[in-house]
């Protein structure tokens, strides 16, 4: 049985290398994303004397995108740019860095063409159309090999369970450290795939698992577009009044109208790095019409921002952050090493064939 278990990680691991290099490098820097990000113009950052205006922002995306839905992505440290988000129907999303105080482009690009959108896409969708089912699949694979590693690994005797070799050559070697390294990182290598296959397969196993009349997001309202819209630095001063213990994170504009302005914040005790409270509200008259709690009223959303922040590093801080891209890096290198094993057991074999040949043919 040990025998099957052996030549299956072996196999399996061999398909899943390229993926778990891809993953693993393109996860580790993802995580540390926000610190190798470059600043963008940090001298358009605004004095204590000069308030941030998200309504000067968003006016500057309308001007240039009036037919695109636009969301603004607040950071925390309001110096800091404010991203948005623009979508037009059969367009690629495009995002524009905005100066807080004026408005301002600062920078604009093809969302997901390069840099760490791209970066971002190749890790959750691997540049694919329908790439989350993909790496959802990618991701039992290589549960599949990590499981069957541990009973690879597993010793009759414990003495030399973390023995490494560096007297047997480069092969021994790299054989001992792929075996010790796999073992004794093991429950941090599950929790990043396993919090990935929940993020990868999370709307078919919202459906499974919430009941049919539970868990829908709540459907916009329709308002009726009467007179000049208010400012969003006044739409977002209402809601901080109403829900003064949340903070603002981000506001969706539709292009159409008739809808309202729905805005995302994060409250004391909810785990996604967002937030998971919408708030929906009238732009025209300032009313507030929805307010949805997610993480209370939906049970799969709490699981699902449980699995993000898991996979990562948001919830622990910066030593979950650092153990986190470390996990990515040691799928990485455990993928290539497992290809190294390979190979050079090939390269071995061939060596031992042509030495027997060569035994033959000298022989009587």
């Amino acid at each position: 049985m040990k025998r099957f278990i052996i030549l299956l990680h072996r196999y399996l691991g061999l398909g899943a290398a390229l993926l778990a290099i891809t993953l693993g490098i393109s996860g580790s820097l993802l995580v540390f994303r926000a610190e190798l990000q470059s600043e963008i113009s940090p001298d358009s950052r605004p004095t204590l004397a000069t308030p941030v205006s998200y309504q000067a922002a968003y006016a500057m995306a309308r001007l240039h995108y009036p037919h695109a839905d636009i969301s603004l992505r607040l950071p925390e440290n309001s110096r800091d740019s404010i991203q948005a988000r623009v979508r037009s129907k059969g367009q690629p999303d495009i995002t524009l860095w905005l100066d807080p105080v004026s408005g301002r482009i600062l920078q604009q690009q093809d969302s997901n063409a390069q840099g760490w959108g791209w970066l971002h896409e190749l890790h959750a969708r691997l540049l694919l159309p329908e790439g989350k089912i993909w790496v959802g699949c990618a991701g039992v694979l290589i549960t599949l090999v990590l499981l069957s590693g541990i009973i690879h690994w597993w010793p009759k005797n414990w003495s030399k369970a973390w023995r490494v070799r560096r007297d047997k050559g480069v092969a021994i070697l790299v054989s001992d450290l792929h075996r010790t390294a796999g073992a004794a990182m093991l429950l941090l290598l599950l929790l990043s795939t396993l919090s990935g296959l929940v993020l990868a397969f999370n709307q078919p196993l919202r459906d499974w698992l919430t009941p049919a009349k539970q868990g829908k997001p709540g459907k916009h309202a329709t308002i009726q577009p009467t007179g000049q819209r208010l400012p969003l630095d006044v739409l977002i001063q209402l809601v901080r009044t109403r829900l003064p213990e949340g903070r603002i994170t981000g506001i969706n504009i539709s292009a159409r109208s008739d809808k309202p302005v729905e805005i995302r914040l994060k409250m004391p005790g909810e785990m996604h790095p967002n937030g998971s409270t919408l708030v929906q509200a009238d732009p025209y008259q300032g009313k507030q019409l929805r307010i949805e709690k997610t993480e209370t009223s939906n049970p799969w959303r709490r699981v699902s921002s449980w699995a993000l922040v898991l996979h990562d590093g948001s919830f622990a801080g910066t030593a979950q952050r650092v153990a986190t891209a470390l996990t990515g890096l040691l799928l990485m290198l455990l993928g290539g090493s497992g290809v190294y094993q390979w190979l050079a057991r090939r390269r071995k074999q061939a060596a031992v064939r042509t030495a027997g040949v060569a035994a033959g043919i000298a022989g009587p």
